[in-house]
């Protein structure tokens, strides 16, 4: 029996400090060492687990069991990163219009619905019209669009009032794609920041405030990955899960250089009232949320409700689609909207301009 505590002693002190190395990815940047960032992807499983090993020495009578409670309360104010009771769904009916703004972001994976089919562009678009007409945001941040077969998007959310619009690509018919804002409010200025990044100022009753729209680089798993991923997860690790843990890796390292050369200037050079939407494809344990969470406020915390997972295209959901804003805003009220419509949810925020 002595032997079997020393066994489960030894697994459980491995899992406490995998475990805090999950958590080490905001301190720690991908370029200096790669491996809190890749575990950053476990922190709730990890959770899990220092949490059996509570329940199991507890059953033993042992005090050992004081090891997992310790390192689960030092690292006890990521959960709320993932889980939040109390929010609000709908801004409340007293806000003052003039300066509540609402936005919605939104990766609509080409129109292809949840499972990348073909041919259903149209009826997905018409689901997001449907969506628009139902929620009607002053804003909509949309990545990964691109127009319809036969369903003239751009002129019917036009015609809804969406009369402003900015796309990091356009097509040869002048149609935006890519990460696209359609917007009811005038524009002051526009920029493109990157392929899959734009900057807008623009304006709500005098008040400028400016909008990042931001598609992050995509892990594009393919379905032999998404295999892999899933023998991983059933604690079955191979020769062959090397290449699909370089594409991770890669893409943790260019999301680092995309926020140090592009996203953290525009953040840090901010004088007015900002929001930066998005899919960060990213979760809210990795080192880019933290790099955000240093200098903006995430809505989800202010007003979220339950863990608010946004991708919808199967393990592993997370909150990856995300809302931030600077001191200049305030969050009224946090809804992810469900919809197969594509593999993200929406996501739909009202925030109030403070002035400051």
């Amino acid at each position: 029996m002595k032997f079997l505590r020393i066994i489960l002693l030894v697994l459980n002190v491995f899992a406490a400090l995998i475990f805090v190395l999950s958590t080490l990815a905001g301190v720690i940047s991908p370029s200096t060492w790669i491996w809190p960032s890749l575990l950053s992807f476990l922190f709730l499983p990890l959770l899990l687990l220092n949490v059996a090993f509570v329940v199991v020495w507890i059953l033993l009578r042992r005090w050992e069991c004081l090891l997992s409670v310790a390192v689960i309360a030092v690292r006890w104010s990521f959960v709320s990163l993932f889980f939040q009771i109390g929010g609000t769904k709908e801004a409340p009916t007293t806000a003052d219009q003039s300066t509540t703004l609402s936005v919605m972001t939104y990766n609509v994976h080409l129109f292809q619905g949840r499972d990348a089919e073909v041919g259903i562009s149209d009826s997905i678009a018409q689901c997001l019209l449907k969506m628009v007409d139902q929620h009607s945001p002053d804003m909509l941040c949309l990545q990964e669009y691109a127009a319809p077969h036969t369903v003239a998007l751009t002129d019917s959310l036009y015609n809804r009032g969406y009369q402003y619009s900015y796309g990091a690509h356009y097509s040869s018919k002048g149609l935006p794609y890519g990460t696209v804002v359609f917007s009811r409010l005038r524009y002051n200025f526009v920029k493109t920041l990157d392929s899959e990044k734009i900057l807008i100022e623009a304006d709500k009753s005098g008040n400028p405030f400016r909008v990042v729209c931001v598609h992050m680089d995509s892990y594009s798993f393919s379905q032999s990955d998404k295999a892999e991923i899933e023998q991983v997860r059933h604690g079955k690790v191979d020769e062959s899960f090397r290449p699909t843990l370089r594409k991770v890796k890669g893409t943790i390292l260019r999301h680092e250089e995309g926020w140090s050369n592009t996203l953290k200037p525009v953040v840090l050079q901010c004088t007015t009232p900002l929001i930066v939407v998005g899919d960060m494809n990213d979760t809210p344990a990795s080192y880019l949320y933290h790099q955000f969470s240093k200098h903006l406020t995430d809505a989800f915390i202010e007003q979220g409700a339950g863990t608010s997972a946004t991708y919808n295209g199967g393990f592993p959901r997370f909150r990856i689609d995300m809302v931030f804003h600077n001191d200049g805003f305030k969050a009224l009220s946090y809804c992810r909207i469900k919809s197969d419509a594509s593999d993200h949810y929406p996501v739909l925020v009202s925030l109030s301009l403070t002035g400051k």
